[in-house]
């Protein structure tokens, strides 16, 4: 594959990550998520954008012409544009679907969508347009798993699809959703956790609560992490500054100054060694010693050397990496699918990933082969089959 020179950083920064999984966590890590909706800005805000937006297939052809100033990934067949300051919906043979007639949208999940009224109400459509829950919200929330959270003055609840309130907005905070059938929630300024019909399983006494994983939830009593299991019983007892979360049965802990990887005894499979630790998919788990970057697998044996300059979560088997201040993909097992040549890269998504060059945007496949050359002003991830690109005409 031909060699590009990386692309001045800031151009690529503007309107995008590098990645959506960080290389490390903080201190209290995988916190309950307490998102909030940032709303649209009022129509007379907006400008046309001189760069329009439309979509890519997987060769790099515009299947659905750049129309748009704004646009969001396909979900459900459906994606979310914006002409002017009205959000609306198309299809993906770009014919709209419901009108461009609203003040916000949001992408579609478990069937309904999100919009926003002119008058700051939310509620819920379906693919035809149809108010499935009428737009009566100050705030809500995507569903998933069968759950909306919902704001109802200063405390937080959830809906089910039908709109219905099936956990009681009583809480001053809870998860943005649920993982599997458990949420973190808090009450009276302490944390615990409730099921996905609102019983509460952890009982409201601790510092921070994280729902289950591997059938233990991570909890913090008197500034330390130990786990308990759905009865609230100490499994492993609070000891640890930091930690993190089970997957796969492992989980990183951090004991004077150095992580090491516990399983669900709290016996170490992985001695406490390295400066930072988190779980990097794929039965990988990141690592950082001296300052550099690699991954071990569930032995604690080298899968990724500690090498680079810096290293992302595994998507697809592929990881980002960095190296002499230049970006590339490596495998799970650490052979390098291209140098360091890019300026930035993006996790790979749908069999494919994107990179920085001094000429534009281009997507690799997994074997590092250029699937589009630098075309676009800019293109981002693929989701069902299209990726939104942004089209220079002179």
């Amino acid at each position: 594959m031909r060699k590009y020179f990386p692309l001045f950083l800031g151009l690529f920064f503007f309107g995008s990550c590098q990645t959506d999984q960080g290389n490390t966590e903080q201190e209290d890590a995988n916190p309950p998520v307490e998102e909030e909706i940032t709303l649209p800005h009022p129509e007379e805000d907006y400008d046309a954008a001189e760069y329009k937006w439309g979509f890519i297939n997987r060769r790099g052809e515009l299947v659905i012409r750049d129309l748009y100033d704004d646009v969001r990934d396909f979900s459900e067949g459906l994606c979310v544009v914006r002409v002017g300051g009205r959000w609306g919906f198309i299809d993906t043979n770009g014919k709209v679907a419901i009108p461009i007639e609203h003040k916000g949208a949001w992408t579609f999940s478990e069937g309904l969508a999100r919009v926003l009224t002119f008058e700051d109400k939310i509620g819920f459509m379906d693919k035809s347009g149809e108010w499935v829950i009428e737009p009566t919200l100050e705030e809500a929330l995507d569903f998933k798993n069968g759950r909306s959270k919902f704001r109802d003055g200063e405390r937080y609840g959830y809906l089910n699809l039908s709109g219905d309130i099936v956990i009681p907005a009583i809480y001053e905070s809870v998860s943005s959703s649920f993982e599997g059938k458990y949420a973190s929630a808090k009450k009276f300024g302490r944390h615990g956790i409730i099921d996905i019909d609102g019983k509460e399983v952890i009982p409201f006494e601790y510092e921070r609560t994280f729902p289950f994983k591997n059938g233990l939830a991570r909890v913090k009593k008197d500034g330390l992490y130990g786990y308990v299991d759905l009865n609230g019983k100490w499994i492993i007892e609070p000891q640890y500054k930091t930690a993190r979360n089970f997957d796969e049965g492992l989980a990183p802990v951090k004991v004077d100054g150095k992580f090491g990887l516990i399983n669900t005894s709290g016996k170490y499979v992985v001695e406490p060694q390295y400066e930072q630790m988190w779980y990097a998919n794929d039965s990988r788990w990141g690592v950082v010693k001296d300052d550099l970057y690699g991954c071990v697998d569930e032995k604690g044996e080298i899968a990724i050397p500690i090498l680079f300059e810096n290293l992302y979560s595994l998507s697809e088997g592929i990881a980002c990496y960095q190296q002499n201040q230049l970006w590339g993909f490596i495998d799970k097992n650490g052979q390098k699918i291209t140098g360091p040549q890019f300026g930035l890269v993006w996790s790979f998504r749908e069999g494919l990933g994107r990179a920085a060059t001094y000429q534009g945007t281009v997507i690799i496949n997994n074997l590092g082969e250029l699937v589009v050359p630098p075309r676009y002003l800019d293109i981002r991830d693929y989701h069902e089959g299209l990726a939104r690109a942004q089209v220079f005409r002179r």
